[in-house]
């Protein structure tokens, strides 16, 4: 019945479709290539208990050839634990659990006061975007809002009110009203300042139990020190990718670019659907055109895909030098499951690191790590100038868990991805 509805050949072909279908994943697997793009299927001949013979044709990654990959030179930056650094991040502690105490009304603004304020602004009469607040928390000097308006409170007095004509800085968000002349009306709240804890028992108790402030300060020098290690290693595999990325010879096939493309386009747009904003506006908030955008995120895709490439064709020249033992696969899966506390969750990551997909990455991740350290090993580390302050000091430090809750809110708030600030690199803590 079916043959005479639909015709035989179209049930053969429904019937290899499906077949093929089937097939050609594990087509792909067994033949260890890696398509970049859908399949063309070519059937060359088909028929009723016949094997069905048909050819597969699809654009695989590219095979490169490799720069020069040993005697990189790079830059390491210093280990070394700075005393300013520890007194800074002690400091930083401190401003976390600071309170605010109110100042007496006869006491005027000055820089370093808080002030809790009542504004708002007019463009020849119209309001704008970010215009108006009330009871803002403002620490005077901060930059949090622009100078001239910071500056303008100084002097002020609890109960003042302050009418001023300000020209909007050149940098402000809202790029439609930069450099125009705004009036604000000011009133000034509250005068408060700012009143640091002492470094005693009470304090150090936020962070854990510690018998003295010396035992304290040693393990904040360990875990800053540790984070400086794993800044240096960073900053060396990121120059030698740098170096890697600018002398290899290859072009980037434009369908890599336009998979990637469409994948940075898709991620964004879930970005901008969760803090519920638009394109329009978010090419806005950056100053950049929708031409400016695309170029943005082109440059990003083939940076990414050349690093890509660059890597798993390292991993093959390297690999007899890079491939996990079973030792170090057993004391990394060791590693891992200590972290977890409770039976459940360790149960379940042992569960996925014993499967057959969990080997795999697993052995993967430790595989790249390898070639990352015989890549550093075999670089050539030219050590930061030790004469001068160690700038690696000025990056955020880690600091222990106890900051204030307006601080968790704010580190907890996701900044939306912007085109070209992605750079490849070491994948240890996804992994």
């Amino acid at each position: 019945i079916i043959d005479v509805n639909f015709g035989e050949d179209y049930v053969l072909n429904e019937a290899a479709s499906i077949a093929i279908s089937e097939l050609y994943p594990k087509i792909v697997d067994d033949s260890e290539i890696k398509p970049i793009d859908y399949p063309k299927i070519k059937i060359n001949s088909i028929g009723k208990d016949k094997s069905l013979d048909f050819e597969i044709t699809v654009e695989v990654e590219p095979e490169i050839e490799l720069p020069k990959y040993k005697g990189i030179e790079v830059t390491g930056i210093s280990e070394n634990v700075y005393e300013e650094e520890l007194e800074e991040q002690i400091k930083k502690l401190q401003d976390n659990y600071a309170t605010l105490e109110p100042l007496e009304k006869e006491h005027a603004a000055v820089e370093g006061d808080f002030v809790i304020i009542d504004f708002e602004g007019k463009i020849d009469g119209s309001d704008f975007d970010g215009n108006s607040a009330q009871d803002y928390t403002l620490e005077i000097g901060s930059k949090t809002l622009f100078s001239e308006f910071e500056s303008e409170i100084i002097g002020m007095k609890k109960g003042e009110h302050k009418d001023v004509t300000l020209t909007l800085p050149d940098n402000i968000a809202s790029r439609d009203i930069a450099g125009k002349k705004a009036d604000f009306s000011i009133d000034l709240k509250e005068i408060k300042k700012k009143s640091l804890p002492d470094l005693n028992e009470e304090f150090l108790a936020n962070f854990g139990e510690y018998s003295s402030l010396e035992e304290f300060r040693k393990f904040l020098s360990e875990r800053i020190a540790e984070q400086k290690k794993k800044a240096r290693r960073d900053r060396i595999i990121s120059d030698i990718m740098d170096s890697l990325v600018k002398n290899a010879k290859f072009d980037v096939p434009e369908q890599m670019i336009e998979n990637r493309i469409s994948r940075y386009n898709e991620d964004l747009q879930k970005e901008l659907t969760k803090h519920k904003t638009t394109m329009p506006e978010y090419l806005k908030s950056f100053g950049l055109s929708e031409e400016q955008f695309n170029e943005n995120v082109r440059q990003s895709a083939i940076r990414e895909i050349r690093e890509y490439l660059i890597l798993i064709s390292l991993e093959k020249a390297e690999a007899a030098n890079i491939e996990p033992t079973d030792k170090q696969i057993a004391e990394e899966s060791e590693k891992v499951l200590s972290v977890y506390t409770k039976d459940e969750e360790k149960n379940k990551l042992k569960e996925y690191l014993e499967s057959e997909e969990g080997k795999k990455d697993f052995k993967s991740g430790l595989r790249r790590r390898n070639l990352f350290d015989f890549l550093i090993k075999n670089a050539r580390i030219r050590e930061e100038d030790q004469s001068k302050k160690d700038k690696s000091a000025k990056r955020k430090l880690w600091t222990p868990s106890g900051s204030s809750q307006k601080q968790q809110e704010q580190s907890s708030e996701k900044k939306l991805w912007v085109p070209g600030s992605d750079n490849i690199k070491e994948s240890e803590d996804k992994k």
